[in-house]
């Protein structure tokens, strides 16, 4: 059963600092233009101990993490980061515009704290694989800071009643125009209502795998009674205001690729249908089931597969349910049948870029640094939970969540 817990949080004195200088994507959104922005706003921002830098001379005795380490400490001796007086859980509200989509939507999360589980035991369940760099740079900087400076993102699927707020804590619109407000939950008696809605439900990561598994490893090796648990951002499954975004694929560097080839191989499988341009592209994918974008050799296509059972042997060797989704059927019938790039040939990323904007991934193929992109529909909600609950793993950028949450919104201690 999951064991949401109230947390000792630090953090940002507002009396000292203005939310919207110090707080900052999470690390692995963070472009270097971004590092350079942050880093720029405040010299209080979190990128100093979020993603520092790598230095002349650094060794194991001084590095990036222990900069990270010693700024924490200092930030909490001058009152810039200041520790609760009481345990909390805190009620998260985010206002936001989808990219490209017209209106505001409103999205709440609960932060707490969550006991760690191993993904064998059931109770919190993982949806994409991970990769082993981007933890080793995580666990490093646990072990110097012994601080979780954002939460992982979590979905529960079993709605619970919005607690009553007062006051906000903070009150500020972000780098991405998304409103934020935060309030602090104390009640005994609501955090214990919260606690008995949450236990008997299964938990999904949604945002922080990485992350996750990093926690993991720290707890194995700190074997403190904080390190037991995670900080996590719990959204409703069923919250109007979550949303995912597609993540479009670029692909280049194939050595002897020759489009009309292609596209004679992959008309045998799937039907092609030319569009105008982009736009019109994507409306036309709206409306059909497993349908593909596709931009190559100037041309504009959705691709639908003539009979998915077809595909069927394909996917003999591949998790459970990639089959269903658009995602599985791009990497294992398009990606890897018809152009030679298999898992890992994509876990060494010399072949596929990823883009959030479709626009993006067009100009790659226009200023030839890829010779074809792909489009995608958002992967549903549902989807998540099947595979999770399937205890299988979606290829990687299967789910862009938006917006993300914030590092230094907590932050919470290790010790």
């Amino acid at each position: 059963m999951a064991e949401i817990q109230p947390l000792r949080g630090v953090l940002y004195d507002s009396n000292r600092v203005r939310p919207q200088e110090v707080l900052t994507q999470p690390y692995d959104k963070i472009t270097p233009a971004m590092q350079a922005a942050y880093e720029q706003r405040s010299p209080y921002n979190l990128i100093r101990i979020e993603l520092g830098r790598d230095l002349p001379g650094d060794d194991g005795a001084q590095n990036k993490y222990t900069r990270a380490a010693s700024l924490y400490q200092q930030w909490l001796t001058e009152g810039i980061l200041r520790r609760t007086a009481q345990p909390a859980l805190y009620w998260l509200e985010q206002r936001f515009a989808p990219p490209g989509q017209t209106g505001t939507l409103t999205r709440h999360a609960l932060i707490a704290r969550v006991r760690l589980h191993r993904w064998e035991e059931g109770v919190i369940l993982p949806h994409e694989h991970t990769l082993a760099k981007p933890k080793a740079d995580r666990l490093a900087l646990l072990r110097a800071t012994r601080s979780q400076q954002g939460p992982i993102f979590m979905l529960y699927p079993n709605s619970l009643p919005a607690p009553a707020v007062g006051e906000p804590l903070f009150d500020f619109v972000d780098d991405f125009n998304v409103a934020t407000r935060m309030w602090e939950i104390t009640e005994p008696a609501v955090i214990a209502s919260i606690q008995r809605a949450l236990q008997p439900q299964t938990l999904y990561v949604a945002d922080g795998h990485h992350r996750y598994e990093t926690a993991l490893a720290y707890r194995d090796e700190a074997g403190t009674e904080a390190s037991r648990y995670v900080m996590a951002a719990l959204v409703d499954m069923n919250d109007p205001g979550l949303i995912i975004l597609p993540t479009h694929r670029a692909v280049g560097n194939l050595t002897g690729f020759d489009a009309g080839k292609f596209l004679h191989r992959l008309a045998m499988h799937f039907a092609v249908d030319a569009c105008a341009d982009l736009p019109a592209t994507l409306t036309a994918m709206q409306s059909r089931e497993h349908a593909i974008g596709m931009f190559v050799g100037g041309r504009f296509a959705v691709l639908t597969p003539r009979d998915v059972r077809a595909f069927a042997p394909l996917f003999q060797t591949k998790p459970a349910l990639w089959d269903q989704l658009d995602v599985g059927l791009l990497h294992v019938a398009i990606l890897e049948a018809l152009l030679g790039i298999d898992e890992a040939r994509l876990r060494d990323e010399t072949h596929v870029t990823y883009w959030r904007e479709p626009e993006l991934a067009c100009n790659e193929v226009q200023a030839g640094r890829a010779q074809l992109a792909f489009f995608l529909k958002p992967t549903p909600i549902r989807a998540v939970q099947a595979v999770a609950d399937a205890r299988s793993r979606m290829p990687q950028k299967s789910t862009d969540f938006y917006p993300k949450f914030l590092s230094g919104l907590v932050i919470y201690e290790l010790q």
